[in-house]
C-alpha cells in the first residue's frame, strides 16, 4: 500500500542526528514507493539531497497537500503539520530524553508513540505517563548501502583513531582522548562541528580509521563501517563495543546512559588494550545484521499500517495542548516567585553541608540492569535552617554509581533526582523513597545516594560530604 506521508523535523539545516534520521528514513520509503515529503522550518544541504533523489522539501506547511501520515519528530512541528491536516493519522518518535523539543504531544490527534531506545521509552512511559499500549520500541539504524564496510581487515594494532562528535571542542572529551592516543602513540582526528570539522559524507571518512571514540549514532556508523569502538563523549565514557555486549548497549542507543564513567585516561587506556581486530570485525557484522535501515522501514511500515486501520479521532481539539503549556507556564512562574523570594532554599555553606546525614535504610538487593528501582533513604538534618526542593536552590536526592575498584563516579549529569517531598525542618529526619536507575551492564557497583542544590555543587563533593555509599550487584 502506497502512502502519503509527511515527516517533520525541527530543521535540515545542519547534520545533527535526527536529520540524518529524517534524511534516511524519507530516501528509503521514497524508494519503497511512498509519497515522502518533509517539512522543516529551514533547510541546508540535506534538504538538497532530498529533493534531488525526489523527495519533496518544504519550510512552510502549507506548501504541501494533506498527507495519510504524518510522521513527527519534534513537538512543534508535528503539532503544527496535525492541526493543518485534521484528515492525518499522526506518530510521534522520541528522540531524546530531555530535550524540550522532543517532549511528546498528549493529543488524540497522536495514536502512537515510538521510542528510538529504552532511554527514550522511559521518558514516553514513565515521564508522559504514555499508555505503553500506545508506545513502541524502533531502534536506530544505518543505511548500510552507504556505510560499506572497510575494504582491508583492521591491522593487529590501530594505527590511526577518530574522535566522531559534534561536541568535540577543545577542553572536552577529546583532549583525554587524545592525552591516551598520544602516550600510546596512537595519531587522533576530530571530525564534527565541535572541532570545526563536519562532513558531509562521514561514510568515506570512517574506513580509514582503526579506533573511533563516539556515542549513538555517531558510534553506530563507526561499527558498521567496521571500526572497532569505544563508547564515550562529554559526558563520560563506556566499553569497547564487543560482540557480547551489543545487544544490551543498542537497546539504549550507545548513548548517554552507557557512558557510566568518569573521564579517566587510565580507564580509557584499558578499554583500548581490549582492541581486538577480530572482535571488531564480528561486531561490525552483528550492527550490519540487526540494524540495518531495511529492518527500520519494515517496523516502520507495519507501524503505519496499523495506524491507517484506526479511526481518525473525532476531537482534535488543541485544548489537552493548551491546558498543558499553561501547566508549564504556572511552574514557570511558580518558580519565579521562589527566586525572587527571600523565603526560598538558600545556597548551603560547608558548615550548613556538614550538618546534613544521609543513611542508606537497609541493604539494597541485587537490580537489575537498567531498570529502575526505589530504595529507602533516611536524611537528618541537623542544620539550623530547613532543607527542601524548593527555589531558588533546591535541594534533591541523587544517586551515582562506579564500578567496584573504580576511582570516580559517573558523571554527575547521568544521576536520576528524587524530591524532598515535604522538607525536613531543622532538628527532624525524614524517610525517602530514593529513585536508582542501576547501570546497562551487569557488574558488582558501588552505589552513592547524596544531595546535590540545583545550580550550585554536589554536597557529596563539600570538604564534609553528605551521603552513603553501599555496594550493589546488578544482574
Amino acid at each position: 500500500m502506497s502512502l502519503r506521508l509527511l515527516l517533520t523535523n525541527v530543521t535540515l539545516a545542519g547534520r545533527t542526528g535526527t536529520e540524518i534520521v529524517t534524511r534516511d528514513l524519507a530516501l528509503g520509503l521514497h524508494r519503497r514507493g511512498h509519497r515522502v515529503a518533509v517539512y522543516a522550518p529551514s533547510r541546508g544541504p540535506i534538504a538538497d539531497e532530498l529533493e534531488t533523489a525526489g523527495v519533496r522539501v518544504v519550510t512552510r506547511i502549507d506548501d504541501i497537500d494533506g498527507p495519510d501520515i504524518v510522521h513527527g519528530h519534534h513537538f512543534i512541528e508535528t503539532v503544527e503539520a496535525l492541526a493543518r491536516f485534521p484528515r492525518a493519522r499522526g506518530i510521534f518518535v522520541c528522540h531524546d530524553r530531555t530535550a524540550p523539543h522532543s517532549c511528546p504531544p498528549r493529543w488524540p490527534a497522536v495514536q502512537r508513540f515510538v521510542a528510538v531506545d529504552e532511554n527514550c521509552l522511559e521518558r514516553l512511559q514513565q515521564d508522559c505517563e504514555i499508555p505503553a499500549a500506545e508506545t513502541r520500541v524502533i531502534l536506530n539504524a544505518v543505511d548500510m548501502s552507504r556505510f560499506a564496510p572497510r575494504a582491508a581487515p583492521l591491522p593487529a594494532k590501530p594505527a590511526r583513531a577518530l574522535v566522531f562528535s559534534h561536541n568535540a571542542w577543545p577542553g572536552t572529551h577529546a583532549d583525554v582522548v587524545r592525552a591516551v592516543c598520544d602516550r600510546l602513540a596512537i595519531p587522533v582526528d576530530v571530525m564534527g562541528a565541535g572541532a570545526g570539522n563536519v562532513a558531509d559524507a562521514p561514510e568515506a571518512h570512517l574506513p580509514q580509521y582503526d579506533l573511533v571514540f563516539a556515542k549513538a549514532r555517531c558510534a553506530l556508523e563507526a561499527m558498521a563501517a567496521g571500526a572497532a569502538v569505544v563508547l564515550c563523549d562529554t559526558v563520560g565514557s563506556g566499553p569497547m563495543v564487543t560482540p557480547d555486549l551489543v545487544s544490551c548497549l543498542r537497546q539504549w542507543n550507545f548513548g548517554a546512559r552507557t557512558l557510566t564513567q568518569a573521564l579517566n585516561p587510565d580507564r580509557l587506556a584499558r578499554e583500548i588494550d581490549k582492541y581486538d581486530p577480530a572482535q571488531a570485525a564480528a561486531t561490525s557484522a552483528m550492527i550490519r545484521q540487526e540494524a540495518s535501515l531495511d529492518m527500520a522501514l519494515d517496523r516502520y511500515e507495519e507501524l503505519y499500517r496499523e495506524v491507517m486501520e484506526l479511526p481518525v479521532p473525532a476531537d482534535r481539539s488543541v485544548r489537552p495542548l493548551l491546558q498543558a503549556l499553561l501547566r508549564r507556564i504556572g511552574w514557570v512562574e511558580q518558580d519565579l516567585r521562589g527566586f525572587r523570594s527571600d523565603d526560598g532554599m538558600p545556597v548551603l555553606t560547608d558548615g550548613d553541608v556538614a550538618g546534613i546525614r544521609v543513611e542508606i535504610d537497609g541493604s539494597p538487593q541485587p537490580m537489575a540492569a537498567g531498570v529502575p528501582a526505589f530504595i529507602k533513604v533516611r536524611v537528618r538534618n541537623e542544620m539550623a535552617i530547613p532543607l527542601g526542593t524548593w527555589p531558588p536552590f533546591p535541594v534533591q536526592a541523587a544517586c551515582r554509581w562506579k564500578p567496584v575498584g573504580a576511582a570516580q563516579f559517573e558523571p554527575a549529569a547521568h544521576a536520576v533526582r528524587s524530591l524532598l517531598h515535604r522538607g525536613i525542618a531543622s532538628g527532624d529526619a525524614d524517610l525517602l523513597f530514593v529513585r536508582v536507575v542501576p547501570p546497562a551492564m551487569p557488574g558488582l557497583y558501588v552505589l552513592r545516594v547524596t544531595l546535590v542544590q540545583e545550580h550550585r555543587r554536589w554536597l557529596d563533593e563539600a570538604p564534609t560530604p553528605a551521603c552513603a555509599d553501599v555496594t550493589v550487584t546488578i544482574t
